[in-house]
Order: structure tokens, then sequence, then C-alpha cells
């Protein structure tokens, strides 16, 4: 879905990982000069690349209860556009860290990353924000919280 969208965008998509599609994915828009396979990324690579990107795309189709993918990259300051679905939801807050659409919507994803791009969006408040949200020690305490400890 990401794909096709980004195919008809002008915008720069950067994939990075890999899977069992891979190499079909590649074959299809290699003629796409805006996007680009990066393939499997080290730690400090996805680090570099979440410095440099405007935004991320989690663009699920199915449930995924908490997407480390999503807390990566706000805890970096990056917001996420991320499909209404799963767990993806409650990790974003709506036009603070990032914008949700209709998983597996096509329309609604091109309009959002449209709408993404022409945000000012305040890196340094979503990764300060993040970055105490998903701490180990405010886990730590809920889990406290729930359990009477």
């Amino acid at each position: 879905t990401l794909l096709e969208v980004a195919s008809r965008l002008p915008y720069k998509l950067k994939i990075a990982g890999g899977g069992p599609l891979k190499e079909v994915l590649e074959a299809k828009y290699k003629d796409c000069s805006n996007i680009e396979f990066l393939g499997h990324c080290d730690a400090q690579q996805v680090v570099d690349l979440l410095s440099k990107a405007k935004f991320t795309v989690a663009p699920s189709e199915c449930y995924e209860n908490n997407p480390l993918s999503v807390i990566e990259s706000l805890c970096a300051g990056t917001p996420v556009v991320g499909a209404n679905i799963g767990g993806i939801p409650e990790l974003i807050e709506e036009g603070m860290s990032g914008y949700k659409f209709v998983s597996g919507d096509k329309e609604e994803l091109k309009v959002t990353i449209n709408k993404a791009f022409k945000c000012n969006w305040d890196n340094s408040k979503i990764k300060e924000n993040s970055l105490e949200r998903f701490s180990p020690e405010r886990y730590f305490s809920e889990i406290k919280l729930i359990y009477g400890v």
C-alpha cells in the first residue's frame, strides 16, 4: 500500500529492512526514482535514518500490538504517520507526534503523507515527551500500580 502511494508522490521514500517480498517489490518499483530499498540496517543506521527523516510511516494492515518501530521513531523525535489499527493509534498523539490514517486506504494515506510533509513538527518536544512516556521507569511504575505494589 505504501509503495503504491509513494510511487505517485514526489517525496523520497527509504525502505529499511527486508522480508519475503523484498525482491518482488524491488523489481516492481525499480523504475521509481523516489523509492530506495536499503535492506537490513543496523542500530546506528536506523538512528541516522530517523535523525534525517521528516517522519516515518507505519502502514500496517495487521494488528500489531505495540510496534517498536513507532516507539523508536518517536523517541528519536521523528513523528509517525501510522495506520489506525492495532496498537499504533495509542502511540500517536494526533497532530502532536504524527497523524493516523485508515489502514489500507491508499487515498487517505496519500492525503495524510501530504499533510505530514507540510507540518512544522516540534521534533525536540516529540523526543522529550516520548523518552519520558516510554521510559523503563514509567513502565515499571505503572506495572507496580497494576499489581498493587
